[in-house]
């Protein structure tokens, strides 16, 4: 293996110094989640300011700092990605009224609890899975994007690249448990938003014009517009953005537990809406930002001439490297491992919180010691329970940094799968199957109470038609835009469950114990 390091020494010691700055802090906050609650939802004790920043971090990974530049790059891009940040912003708020009471009644650890009591286990635990398979898969990609970057940077092989990024992140999150996660998320914040401003300064510096330069380029190839009020199924417009973006941000932050997960954190419900509620019209200026690195980049190739022959999502990778200057190169780079590490950690993190919570912990409260030594209500009782869950929570946490980093040593080695496109892959994934989950939570919200049997036939059968919907076959006269998949995918499991409920009428069982 060849080293052929295409940054400066300078640059490549800022990396490695971000990078073992970040373990150290991650390891020194950690250090007092010794018990399931620290380890979880960090005491329920952290301030409404550090979980907005861990929620705006959390879903802000590298395909959206790499990707989303490219949009706007492209020779018909425009801001209309905008659109479905209007929509995260509304859905943020439905979250608040609606969900997030339930979310801050009794001590629970993840979204799923709440299916459980109104449902029972088997709808908790399917719910459950749905979501450890998709968020493994989705954040594989991400990790195999950050991957490709890397390995341009240093001449590494993509798959060790991966592979280093990967077990940098599950130290930190498997020693240090959510709240390591939160703050350095909150830093990784802070250092990413740096990086896109260097980028955008480093290109109106070397443009005749400057920042107006950029702007006027902008305008007069009419990137700056943002609104299609036409509607339209198969493409991306106003009425997509809205309906769909409130259902996708929904779906994701009402009954997706990687963000529920932080929710839980703060220290009230009041708090948690706060961050939740501040989150959304942040999440869209940090979009408009970023799509204004792309306008940047556009004006800064028409300026040299310069025909560029990348792949749009390869642009901002590339400028990176070749044009910043020292310093400004290492920490925009540290900025793609912030938010790579940051949506990575907060990813383990919530997996492992979902399995020992809903898969792990009733076997183990059966499998308390019940003797006369021990008593099963006993403190001594529930301190044997604690110690045994905090410990499957980090080895867990761990076994999920393994697998999200052998999917992205699979897409590498599969041609097909690398060849498309990351963003799409990843939203398209995200919004089928978090959708699902929604017209669950929202059937349980109704009056009528629903057999599991139909619960679980209506996301079988949602599954199947947002597919169909999302991705025709080639000769299908239909196609459907991935911005309208959590909408599909909810309202499909919703209309299944009531027919196949007054169809099939059967009483529905008792919630486990």
């Amino acid at each position: 293996m060849s080293l052929n390091l295409n940054i400066s020494s300078v640059d490549a010691a800022i990396v490695l110094l971000y990078v073992a700055a970040t373990l150290a802090m991650g390891v020194w906050i950690g250090r007092s989640s010794n018990t399931l609650s620290g380890f979880l939802v960090g005491g329920r004790s952290l301030p409404w300011l550090a979980v907005l920043g861990s929620i705006i971090a959390t879903e802000t990974s590298a395909v959206t700092f790499l990707s989303v530049p490219g949009i706007t790059f492209a020779e018909d891009g425009n801001f209309g990605f905008l659109q479905l940040a209007l929509g995260f912003i509304l859905g943020r708020f439905i979250v608040i009224g609606w969900l997030l009471p339930s979310y801050f009644k009794g001590e629970i650890f993840t979204a799923y609890d709440v299916l459980h009591q109104r449902f029972g286990g088997l709808t908790q635990r399917t719910a459950s899975l749905i979501f450890l398979i998709t968020r493994t898969v989705a954040d594989g990609l991400r990790l195999y994007l950050t991957g490709l970057v890397l390995e341009k940077v240093t001449g590494i092989d993509t798959s060790i690249c991966i592979a280093a990024i990967g077990a940098a992140t599950i130290v930190y999150a498997t020693l240090g448990g959510i709240k390591s996660v939160v703050w350095n998320d909150c830093i990784q914040l802070i250092v990413y938003l740096a990086g896109a401003v260097a980028a955008i300064w480093v290109i109106a510096s070397g443009l005749p014009g400057g920042l107006q330069e950029i702007v006027d380029s902008g305008r007069a190839s009419e990137k700056f517009q943002w609104i299609r009020g036409s509607f339209s199924l198969a493409s991306a417009n106003l009425w997509a953005g809205v309906i769909g973006g409130s259902f996708i941000s929904l779906a994701s932050h009402g009954t997706d537990q990687m963000m529920v997960q932080r929710l839980l954190c703060a220290r009230n419900r009041r708090g948690a809406a706060l961050a939740l509620g501040g989150s959304g019209p942040l999440v869209f200026l940090q979009f408009a930002l970023f799509l204004f690195v792309g306008v940047a980049l556009a004006a800064h190739y028409q300026h040299l001439g310069t025909e560029v022959t990348l792949e749009k999502d390869e642009v901002f990778a590339r400028f990176i490297v070749d044009v910043m200057p020292m310093g400004l190169c290492g920490l925009t780079l540290a900025a793609v491992f912030s938010v790579a590490m940051s949506t990575l950690s907060s990813s383990l993190s919530s997996s492992a919180s979902a399995v020992v919570n809903d898969f792990l912990k009733p076997r183990y409260e059966r499998q308390r010691p019940s003797s006369h030594l021990v008593d099963r209500d006993s403190v001594e009782g529930n301190t044997w329970l604690d110690r045994r869950l905090t410990r499957a929570s980090r080895l867990w946490t761990a076994i999920f940094g393994g697998c999200q980093i052998l999917v992205g040593v699979i897409v590498v080695n599969s041609p097909s799968l690398a060849s498309k496109s990351v963003v799409n892959q990843v939203i398209t994934v995200a919004a089928l199957t978090s959708g699902l989950v929604l017209g669950v939570f929202i059937l349980g919200h109704a009056r009528r109470r629903f057999a599991e049997r139909s619960i679980l036939i209506a996301m079988l059968s949602g599954f199947f038609v947002t597919v169909l919907c999302i991705m025709p076959p080639p000769e299908a006269a239909w196609a459907v835009h991935g911005w309208w998949a959590a909408v599909i995918a909810s309202g499909t499991t919703f209309v299944v469950a009531w027919a196949v409920d007054l169809a099939f009428p059967a009483p529905a069982p008792s919630p486990e114990p």
